[in-house]
């Protein structure tokens, strides 16, 4: 029997929003060592490290929230699982895919089918960075809706949410008072925190 201790690794940079493949072999990580799977553009990188002789942890820089998330991945998994998949925990995007090669190369397929037909529904057309955060920004406003903490200055909590590549523009069907959160806002991780937003008229 031939025992394959060859993996990859893919995941969705948070800078280019693009997703990178690194192969690596299970005797790189043995002791204390450490790998990391640098993007093709060069700005973010995945790290691969050995928590104990059970357990590895695995650490990116998130697209969805812009924090650093760190997920365990037990040994048992990596040896014997085709993929393990991670996802950020605050909107469920598949961050990193980890195992055998095709079945590595499947999950992101199937992943990104996922993300385009979710954006697709939003009106949305690309699948990069900035659709990506659409996604986290259109999840919170709704949370925001109905938790009734999405209203204009003038008391109506009649909001129209206009999606765009870059941005989403919230404009209030009463008075039109209008807010744009951009993409790079909305990354900011205080975004995901936010507990009330209140449209303002214009003076």
């Amino acid at each position: 029997m031939v025992i394959n201790f060859n993996r990859t690794a893919a995941y969705r940079c948070p800078s280019c929003g693009e997703i990178s493949f690194g192969d690596f072999s299970m005797f790189e990580l043995s002791g204390t060592k450490a790998i990391s799977i640098r993007c093709n553009c060069g700005q973010s990188s995945l790290m691969i490290a050995s928590e104990n002789k059970n357990n590895f942890i695995l650490s990116l820089d998130c697209i969805v929230c812009d924090e650093t998330h760190k997920f365990s991945l037990p040994f048992q998994s990596l040896a014997k699982k085709d993929c393990a998949e991670f996802t950020c925990p605050n909107v469920m995007v598949g961050l990193i895919f980890i195992g055998r090669s095709e079945a590595v190369h499947n999950a992101v397929i199937r992943n990104e089918h996922y993300i385009e037909e979710v954006i697709s529904a939003c009106g949305l057309e690309h699948t990069g960075k900035n659709g990506v955060t659409m996604l986290k920004a259109l999840d919170k406003i709704q949370e925001l809706s109905d938790e009734e903490n999405l209203f204009c200055e003038c008391g109506s909590n009649m909001i129209d949410v206009e999606v765009r590549e870059d941005d989403l523009v919230l404009e209030c069907c009463m008075c039109g008072a209008s807010l744009t959160l951009t993409a790079d806002m909305v990354r900011n991780s205080d975004f995901t925190h936010i507990e009330q937003i209140i449209l303002k008229q214009k003076k």
